[in-house]
C-alpha cells in the first residue's frame, strides 16, 4: 500500500497527459479515478493539465482550454439524472477519466503513438481499422455529366455557360464567371458529398461554401441579374460576399435563408431532426410558410416539423466543430453521437440490443481512426465493436 496514494495519482496523471503512460499505467490512472472518494483532488489535477502552458502538447487555445474546462467541471456540480442512466462529463469520480480521455488524451495518444490499436486496446486488427474521411466529392454539370473531384488534379476541369470552373492547387472548387456575363440559359450544376466525404467550393459571385459529410448544394454556374439562390440538403457553411443589388438565398427542407453578406451554418439532416441555422458574422432573414424570423450573431434558429422557428443563443464552437475538424457532442445520445460517426466514417450502426441510454459531453478529432474513437467510446462505458464496415453497439 503506497503512503502517499496522492502523489502516485499526480505522478500517473502526469504520465497520461505527457504521452508516456504505458498500457498498465493508464489503466491503474483510471482504476485511481473511478475509486476516487475526494473530487477535489481529480479537479485540481484536471485544471493542472489541462490548462498547462506546454505548448508541445497542448491541443486547444488557451482561452478554448478554460471555456471546454468550466464545461466539464460545470456538469460535474449537477446533480445526476434519477429516470435515465447519463454518462455526463461529471461527478468527477465517476467520470473523470471518460473526461481525460475524450477531452486530453485523443489529441495525446494521436500525437505521439504510432499503433492505434494498442491506443484505443482495440479487438480489431489494422486491417479492419476505418480511416476518417476526407476531401471528396461528386460534381455534377448541367447535361448530366459528372466529375469524381478527388479523382482529378488541379486545373481546368469544364465550362458551363460563360463560368469556367477549376480545381485550385489546395482541393477547392471554383467558379469563375466574370460580371455582366449573365446568360439567358441557366445551367443548374450539383456538388454532392458522399458519406466520409467533405469539399470546399467558390460559388460564381465569390461566395465560399463548406459542405459536409452526405451533402449537397445545387446553383447556377452564372447568378442572373435578380438574385442568387442556391439549394442544400445535409449541412454546409457559408461565407457570402456582400452585393447590395442581390440578395442570397439559400433554400432547405421547406425554409430559407435570405442575406447580403454574412458567415452562418445550415444542418438540415432529415435524420437529426429540426434543422439549424446558426448565425456567426452578419445579418440573416429565415422564413417558412408559418413564421419569419431575423438573426443576430450568436444565435440559432430551429425549425420544428409542426412549423415554427425557435431561436437561442449558442457557443457558435459546437456547430462550426464539424468544420474546424472536430466532433463535437453536449447532453448527445448515443445515437446522436452514431449519426455523425456514421456519416463521417461511413459506416453502418447496428445495435445489437437495447440502445444505452447515455449522454455524452466532449469533443473529439474527426482526424483520427474509427478504432481510437471506439477506443474512447469503450472508456466511456459503451460496448461498440468494428466489424468491416460495421460498428456493432452491444447492451
Amino acid at each position: 500500500m503506497m503512503d502517499n496514494p496522492e502523489n502516485r495519482l499526480e505522478e500517473l496523471f502526469n504520465r497520461y497527459y505527457q504521452g508516456l503512460a504505458t498500457a498498465s499505467e493508464t489503466e491503474e490512472l483510471m482504476a485511481f479515478i473511478r475509486s476516487s472518494k475526494d473530487d477535489a483532488v481529480l479537479e485540481k489535477f484536471l485544471k493542472n493539465g489541462w490548462l498547462s502552458p506546454d505548448s508541445e502538447h497542448s491541443i486547444f487555445a488557451a482561452g478554448t482550454s478554460r471555456t471546454m474546462l468550466d464545461s466539464i467541471l460545470d456538469s460535474s456540480r449537477r446533480p445526476e439524472k434519477v429516470t435515465t442512466k447519463v454518462f455526463q462529463l461529471g461527478w468527477l469520480r465517476y467520470a473523470s477519466a471518460a473526461a481525460i480521455i475524450l477531452l486530453v488524451g485523443i489529441g495525446i495518444w494521436w500525437k505521439s503513438r504510432s499503433d492505434p490499436s494498442e491506443i484505443a486496446h482495440s479487438e480489431q486488427s489494422k486491417t479492419e481499422d476505418i480511416k476518417p474521411g476526407g476531401t471528396r466529392a461528386l460534381l455534377t454539370l448541367s447535361d448530366g455529366s459528372a466529375i469524381e473531384l478527388d479523382r482529378v488534379g488541379s486545373g481546368f476541369l469544364a465550362r458551363q455557360g460563360a463560368a469556367e470552373i477549376s480545381k485550385s492547387k489546395d482541393g477547392v472548387l471554383v467558379y469563375d464567371a466574370k460580371s455582366g456575363t449573365e446568360t439567358s440559359k441557366i445551367n443548374i450544376n450539383t456538388l454532392a458529398t458522399p458519406k466520409g466525404g467533405q469539399y470546399e467550393m467558390v460559388l460564381p459571385d465569390g461566395s465560399k461554401v463548406w459542405l459536409n459529410a452526405s451533402s449537397s448544394i445545387r446553383f447556377p454556374s452564372v447568378f442572373p441579374a435578380s438574385e442568387r439562390k442556391v439549394e442544400i440538403t445535409g449541412e454546409a457553411y457559408f461565407e457570402v460576399a456582400k452585393d447590395k443589388s442581390k440578395p442570397f438565398k439559400v433554400k432547405f427542407n421547406r425554409s430559407e435563408v435570405q442575406v447580403l453578406g454574412t458567415s452562418f451554418n445550415i444542418m438540415a439532416y432529415p435524420e437529426e431532426g429540426p434543422s439549424r441555422t446558426t448565425l456567426v458574422e452578419g445579418s440573416v432573414f429565415i422564413k417558412n410558410v408559418d413564421q419569419n424570423k431575423r438573426l443576430v450573431p450568436g444565435q440559432q434558429a430551429a425549425v420544428l416539423s409542426t412549423g415554427q422557428i425557435k431561436t437561442q443563443y449558442i457557443a457558435l464552437d459546437g456547430a462550426l466543430a464539424w468544420k474546424n475538424g472536430m466532433f463535437y457532442f453536449k447532453d448527445a445520445s448515443i445515437e446522436e453521437v452514431m449519426r455523425q460517426i456514421s456519416r463521417w466514417y461511413d459506416v453502418e450502426i447496428e445495435y445489437s440490443g437495447k440502445i444505452p441510454l447515455r449522454q455524452f459531453t466532449g469533443k473529439i478529432s474527426r482526424n483520427v481512426n474509427l478504432s481510437e474513437v471506439s477506443g474512447m467510446l469503450r472508456y466511456a462505458g459503451v460496448h461498440c465493436r468494428i466489424q468491416g464496415t460495421k460498428m456493432i453497439i452491444d447492451p
